[in-house]
């Protein structure tokens, strides 16, 4: 049973090998109002791309975290704006990554752009008043678990050093009795010699 499809005369088919590179530049817009990120896309030739999706992210600790629309699409001088959020923490010095995407766009190769914005609320990190704990770094481990964890090492050693010990003296013994063995022979052959 074969299958066919047939198209229309002004339909369009776009393979891997036909798509194309777009070209996307980022603005920044801080303004006493609101933080806004601009995105403008054009095409190789510097025309405007119209509706195109563009994926707004700021990374976080293990994913990106997307804002914006859902659906962001350029207009037609292909532009698109998004509000930045003015809540989200950044870190110490209040930078965050923005992250602009094209995904799995029927026209234009994927594309990611990333950068480093100043816009977050600083969150300062101070080590001293870090708190002993399980997750906490080596150097702030529970002392509970610091000595039990020692002294479970030191004994592991301690019953090494005696069974090497136990070792060296069934070593020093079987070296005195052969020892003895011999002598016992020696004079046993000098006995029966006379």
């Amino acid at each position: 049973m074969a299958v066919t499809f047939i198209f229309g005369a002004n339909t369009i088919s776009y393979g891997q090998d036909d798509l194309q590179d777009a070209i996307v530049t980022l603005s920044f817009i801080d303004n006493n109002e609101a933080k806004i990120i601009q995105a403008k896309a054009t095409d190789q030739d510097g025309s405007p791309i119209e509706d195109l999706e563009l994926y707004f992210y700021v990374q976080r600790t293990f994913s990106l975290l997307p804002i914006g629309d859902f659906f962001n699409t350029t207009d037609e001088n292909g532009i698109v704006e998004i509000p930045f959020p003015e809540d989200l923490p950044g870190a110490v010095g209040g930078h965050v990554k923005i992250v602009v995407k094209i995904l799995e766009s029927d026209i234009y190769n994927d594309l990611t752009l990333e950068t480093i914005k100043n816009w977050g609320i600083p969150t300062p990190v101070d080590q001293f008043e870090e708190k002993r704990s399980l997750w906490a770094a080596a150097a702030n481990a529970p002392i509970t678990l610091v000595i039990s964890v020692s002294g479970m090492i030191l004994v592991i050693w301690f019953i090494i050093g005696y069974i090497i010990f136990i070792l060296y003296k069934i070593g020093k013994i079987k070296s005195d009795v052969h020892s003895q063995f011999n002598e016992e022979n020696y004079f046993k052959d000098v006995i029966e010699s006379f």
